[in-house]
């Protein structure tokens, strides 16, 4: 577990909390000035937690929390206050402190506050990949803004393009990070059952209701419900969902009394919704209430520069799973993942590399040992594929990876530069070297 990093300028206060929280098995850093603290965070890893005054002598607690959350780290921060100060405090929690906690009630308080913090952050550890391209640190960005909200949020993207794990981030940033997070692929869920697996049902309400029932939305409460594919709800359950929205109230199927509801919605899709309101298969009032804040997540081939670190990234996954030491990617196979137009997206990548780290036998990834599920383009056979829209997408792929340098881009397709150019304007590609 991380260190808790204590900023306090009182210097006999700071040894107390140091040795209170020491003998309580946490690992402490501690510095009394605001510079001390920059350098701290600059090597702050993520699971550690912040511990500040709100007063400091060169500047305060609050500021600091800004200058954190610019750059991107998340840690759990607390702020410590005198009693005249907590109205400032709570101020601070909009800025995204976790807590505050009064100076007077600190040994008491802290412990056991941050071994809850400490857990919570245990819960949330799994293994993930965070896309360092430009457009998924804007997406990041977004994510910090709207998860400390009770904002409903839409998730748009492809297939495979990860709004699940978009939607688990929110959740673990938000308050509502010790609760339940559900998660429900709404396309497999039947007309018929729909309303009972949302809402549950009483014994008796239809035939098969043999008991009771909790639906997914009371697993959820206090907590997220997630909704995948949202737009494949029929009618009726959009109704039921837009009252328990507005008015925090459902009922089971067959039941006669209201539920109360606490529960965040996050949806996701990747149908145009505007369409389907505009063919009356989704209510327009439920469409609106459900994007109060709307993400869209890019397709993997919009975001090149992912692919290899995910890949690698899938590939470690991958030798943890099967008990391997596979180490990297060949030349070659680097150069087909690159090319490839990746149409499942992260999904299809992943399964491709764990699929090539089971067939490998030794250290390195060979091109042999991916089975795409697409046809790439690779030598003059393949130059007569009969999807001319692949293979012009694909070429397009190629010449944008390799900087509009079309020796660079033959190469990655496997074809000469000759056949490039012909290529190239047999489709009106135009692409300035």
């Amino acid at each position: 577990m991380g260190r808790i990093i204590i900023v306090e300028d009182n210097l006999t206060f700071s040894g107390y909390v140091c040795r209170l929280l020491e003998s309580k098995g946490f690992q402490t850093a501690c510095t009394s000035t605001c510079n001390g603290a920059r350098k701290l965070f600059a090597k702050i890893c993520e699971d550690d937690i912040v511990l500040a005054d709100l007063r400091l002598n060169d500047g305060d607690g609050i500021l600091l929390l800004k200058e954190l959350r610019k750059q991107g780290k998340d840690n759990p921060y607390i702020i410590m206050t005198d009693y005249d100060e907590v109205p400032t405090a709570v101020k601070s929690m909009k800025l995204g402190a976790e807590d505050y906690i009064p100076k007077k009630l600190l040994e008491m308080s802290l412990p056991p506050l941050l071994k809850t913090l400490q857990e919570k952050m245990e819960l949330h550890d799994t293994p993930i990949h965070e896309r360092q391209s430009a457009a998924f640190r804007e997406i990041d960005r977004k994510i910090r803004l709207v998860a400390t909200t009770n904002m409903s949020v839409l998730v748009l993207g492809e297939n495979g393009t990860g709004k699940e794990h978009i939607a688990e981030k929110i959740h673990a940033r938000s308050k509502r990070s010790g609760k339940p997070f559900v998660a429900v692929d709404c396309g497999l869920l039947s007309k018929e059952l729909a309303a009972s697996a949302l809402f549950g049902h009483e014994k008796g309400a239809f035939t098969g209701a043999e008991n009771n029932r909790k639906g997914y939305w009371e697993e959820a409460d206090g907590g997220t419900l997630f909704l995948d594919e949202i737009g494949n709800l029929p009618p009726e359950v959009q109704q039921m969902m837009l009252r328990a929205l507005e008015s925090k109230r459902y009922r089971p199927v067959g039941s006669n009394k209201d539920m109360a509801s606490d529960v965040r919605i996050i949806a996701a899709t990747n149908e145009d919704m505007q369409s389907a309101v505009a063919e009356k298969r989704f209510r327009q009032d439920l469409y609106h209430r459900i994007k109060e804040y709307t993400l869209h997540i890019p397709p993997l081939p919009e975001c090149h520069e992912n692919i290899m670190p995910l890949a690698e990234f899938f590939r470690e996954l991958a030798n943890g799973e099967f008990g391997k030491r596979v180490k990297g990617f060949n030349a070659e196979a680097r150069k087909r993942m690159l090319v490839h137009p990746w149409s499942g997206n992260v999904r299809e990548l992943k399964g491709t590399v764990r699929s090539a780290v089971l067939l490998t036998d030794g250290d390195t990834i060979t091109a042999d040992k991916l089975n795409f599920e697409e046809p790439l383009l690779s030598g003059e056979a393949s130059l007569s594929l009969k999807n001319v829209e692949m293979e012009k997408k694909q070429i397009i792929r190629a010449l944008k990876q390799a900087d509009g340098n079309r020796s660079l881009a033959a190469e990655l397709l496997g074809i000469g530069r000759t056949t490039l150019y012909g290529k190239m304007k047999q489709y009106g590609i135009k692409y300035k070297e």
